[in-house]
C-alpha cells in the first residue's frame, strides 16, 4: 500500500493582535483602609494618557445606574437564572423565595435554664406558617405570612415565630455553615441548614409573637391544632416589595 503526503511550504500570513489599551479603571475605597469588601465602596477613574506611554488616573467619580447595568452585562448579566415555583426574586448575589404551611423537624439547644423543657421538641416535627425566605452571601433572612398563598410585593410580611432571629428578621447564623451559592437550585439547602440548626434562644428585643404564654406552650398548641396558629403573627411593618430592595 502506497501513500502520498503534501506538505504546504507556503507560509501562513498571520494578523497582527488588536491592540487594547485600558480606558476606564473601578476602584474599591474602604473607611481607614480596612480589608474586606463589607465596608468598600466602588469609584470610577477615567484613564488619561500622557503622550508617552503613561497611563495616570483620572478623578473619581460616582459609578452612576448605567455604570452598574454596563458593568454587570460585561461581567455576564445577560445571562438568565431558571427560577422554581415558589422563587420569588433573584439578584447575582441573592435568592429570595416562600415555602407554604407545612411541618418541620426543630431542634433544640437551650442556652437559658428556664426555658430548657423546651428541649423535649427536639428533632419532632412542629408545624410552621407560610414563611419566606432570603438567603445572600453569609446571610438568611427568614419572615413569616398571614395567608397561605403566593405573597405579591405589597403583602405585609410578619415576623418569622422562631428563636435565634434578629428584629432585622436575620438570623443569627452562629457557627451554622451556610451554602456558598444563593441560587434557585440552592433553596433546599438553605431551609435545610435554618431548620437542622440549633434553636438556642430568642435573638430579639421586640415583640415578635402575640402570644402571652410560653414558646413551649405555643409549639404545644400548633401540634395539638395540626398547623401554626396564624393569629399569634405579628407584623414586622414592612412588605415584602421593600424587604426585596
Amino acid at each position: 500500500m502506497s501513500a502520498t503526503i503534501t506538505i504546504s511550504t507556503e507560509r501562513t500570513q498571520r494578523t497582527a493582535p488588536a491592540l487594547h489599551e485600558p480606558i476606564l479603571a473601578l476602584v474599591l475605597y474602604a473607611p481607614g483602609g480596612q480589608d474586606g469588601l463589607s465596608s468598600a465602596y466602588t469609584r470610577k477613574h477615567r484613564i488619561r494618557h500622557d503622550g508617552r506611554g503613561r497611563a495616570m488616573l483620572g478623578a473619581a467619580q460616582a459609578l452612576t445606574r448605567e455604570d452598574a447595568r454596563d458593568l454587570l452585562m460585561t461581567l455576564g448579566g445577560r445571562a438568565l437564572t431558571p427560577t422554581r415555583e415558589n422563587t420569588l426574586a433573584t439578584s447575582p448575589t441573592a435568592c429570595a423565595w416562600w415555602i407554604p404551611t407545612g411541618e418541620r423537624a426543630l431542634l433544640f439547644n437551650p442556652k437559658y435554664a428556664q426555658a430548657g423543657s423546651v428541649a423535649r421538641f427536639s428533632g419532632q416535627s412542629v408545624p410552621h406558617p407560610p414563611l419566606v425566605f432570603i438567603a445572600g452571601p453569609g446571610s438568611l433572612s427568614v419572615y413569616a405570612l398571614r395567608e397561605n398563598t403566593r405573597p405579591t410585593l405589597d403583602t405585609p410580611v410578619c415576623h418569622a415565630p422562631f428563636w435565634n432571629i434578629f428584629p432585622s428578621g436575620q438570623v443569627c447564623r452562629g457557627s451554622t455553615a451556610y451554602p456558598q451559592a444563593c441560587m434557585p437550585d440552592t433553596q433546599p439547602d438553605w431551609e435545610e441548614v435554618f431548620f437542622q440548626s440549633e434553636f438556642t434562644g430568642p435573638s430579639r428585643t421586640d415583640r415578635y409573637m402575640n402570644w402571652g404564654k410560653s414558646y413551649e406552650e405555643l409549639l404545644d398548641t400548633a401540634q395539638a391544632q395540626g398547623t401554626f396558629p396564624a393569629d399569634v403573627l405579628v407584623n414586622a411593618g414592612q412588605t415584602l416589595g421593600q424587604i426585596l430592595t
